[in-house]
């Protein structure tokens, strides 16, 4: 917690600082201190204290003046007056500012005790709630540009303050790997929770998302003073999580707005096989990854040859294995091989060269035999079981990662499984599944609203479900149920 001890005394400031040392222990505070008004508003603007404690007289501004100044710059930092003088005049003004307590000189350790803890408890419900609103936020905001893109008529505008920083994981495994993968997974998304609570503990925001193909998107939104040590914390937490059987790496990146964030999370999910060539537990910024034209496309059909691989399917890989030999054999190009074949050795399960291109193309053939070992049937289960949690619970407000939790299975994983087999993404199944029985909703609730339609099908947002439903039907709810009742369509 930042605590500010404003006062022009600097033996009260120093007599406030050690009792509350003493009283809260272990916590991991940061204490400011101003010996004058103007001082104080500085503070608070550069800062934003959660606690400042105030005396009434001091230079340049009084307390009460500096609190009016300084709500402006901090809103949201709980004030506590403290001075000798108890003119009940002085209360009455700082109520009116919005003041939380008031404590006279010389500060009682009781007082001072009681005053700080329900502060503390009051700052927490505040900074959890307010976190749970950006979490909401973020999940609408990803859902609808997960759907719809870029489009006029978006998610309603928000108020942008501190800079956003987005973390997409990539985490990859093959044959028998999935409860490793999951625990992977968990395990990492786990470590990053923890920062998350950190972060929201000094006055940040923390949410983690998926986009549209179940990779995920973890947001940060704070000011730049927290940036470094956020991604400190995400290389060591990742580092840490490295294992033989499963690659995982992060890519990151930074944005102004979530709506640009949420885009570009669509938009650089082809870029994430860049990160097929760095070291297992890299955490790349997105500028930094640096690939040729002609490399990124090797890496683009690197990929898809994994993808297929586990798919079993023999002609594809063979025509991919022709395009690489005929296009790359040859050719020198600025790739970490080592990295490269050490990620599809974890996904093949077998032995691949890292001398040369041709090296590396030719192991795939010479593995051919243990792509077949690979079953499509638990791959076909698992998309029914997906269909089915969806046809069941789309009424809720879930999301992808719910769907794969349910399953056992990393998000990831489900949506590129069931992207392969039904040749959709799984939100828009969900989205047409939803818009399915809206329709049938408004016809069969005739004085039901939309907000009502929209809350039966799983969305919180009316506006959100209006333009998904225009998108899928090229007419607006209310325009659909008017059509219907006069026996059009």
């Amino acid at each position: 917690m930042v605590i500010l001890i404003a006062d022009d005394d600097r033996l009260v400031r120093f007599t406030i600082k050690s009792i509350l040392h003493d009283l809260r222990g272990d916590e991991e505070d940061i204490f400011l201190e101003a010996g004058n008004g103007m001082e104080m508003v500085e503070l608070c603007r550069e800062h934003h204290p959660d606690v400042a404690f105030v005396d009434i007289r001091m230079p340049h501004l009084s307390g009460l003046e500096a609190i009016a100044e300084s709500r402006k710059e901090a809103p949201d930092t709980e004030y506590v007056i403290v001075s000798g003088y108890s003119d009940f005049e002085y209360a009455q003004k700082g109520m009116r500012l919005g003041v939380s307590e008031y404590l006279l000189k010389p500060v009682d350790e009781e007082d001072l005790r009681k005053v700080i803890g329900e502060l503390t408890e009051k700052i927490k419900r505040n900074k959890s709630d307010s976190n749970s609103r950006f979490r909401l936020r973020v999940m609408e905001a990803f859902n609808y540009y997960t759907v719809l893109g870029r489009e006029e008529g978006g998610i309603d505008k928000v108020e942008d303050s501190g800079c956003y920083t987005v973390f997409m994981l990539r985490i990859r495994g093959g044959k028998n790997t999935r409860e490793s993968m999951e625990k992977q997974q968990r395990d990492l998304m786990k470590k990053i929770s923890a920062l998350g609570e950190e972060v929201v503990g000094r006055g940040g925001y923390y949410a983690a998302a998926c986009n549209g193909y179940g990779t995920p998107c973890i947001v940060f939104q704070t000011g730049r003073d927290q940036a470094d040590h956020i991604l400190s914390r995400i290389k060591m937490a990742s580092m840490s999580a490295v294992s033989e059987k499963v690659r995982h790496c992060f890519m990151w990146f930074e944005e102004e707005s979530l709506e640009e964030a949420c885009i570009r999370c669509e938009k650089l999910e082809k870029d994430l096989c860049l990160l097929m060539q760095e070291n297992p537990g890299a955490v790349c910024r997105y500028e930094e990854v640096r690939a040729g034209e002609r490399e990124r496309e090797f890496l683009h059909l690197t990929e898809k040859l994994t993808e297929v691989w586990m798919q079993a399917d023999g002609t594809a890989c063979r025509e991919i294995l022709n395009e690489m030999w005929r296009g790359y054999g040859c050719l020198e190009l600025n790739l970490n091989l080592k990295n490269l074949s050490g990620f599809c050795e974890a996904v093949t399960g077998g032995r691949i060269l890292s001398d040369s291109l041709r090296a590396f193309c030719r192991s795939f053939v010479e593995n051919s035999d243990e792509m077949y070992s690979f079953s499509s049937q638990e791959e076909k289960d698992v998309t029914e079981q997906a269909r089915e949690y969806v046809k069941k619970y789309y009424r809720n407000d879930i999301s992808i990662s719910q769907i794969a939790e349910s399953l056992g299975l990393t998000a990831n994983y489900l949506s590129t499984i069931f992207r392969q087999r039904t040749g959709m993404k799984l939100i828009d199944y969900l989205t047409q599944v939803r818009m399915e029985a809206a329709k049938k909703l408004l016809c069969e609730n005739i004085t039901a609203s939309v907000q009502d339609i929209a809350l039966m099908v799983g969305y919180n947002s009316s506006r959100h479900f209006s333009t998904l439903f225009q998108k899928q039907t090229g007419m607006t709810p209310s325009s659909y149920r008017r059509v219907k009742a006069e026996g059009g369509l």
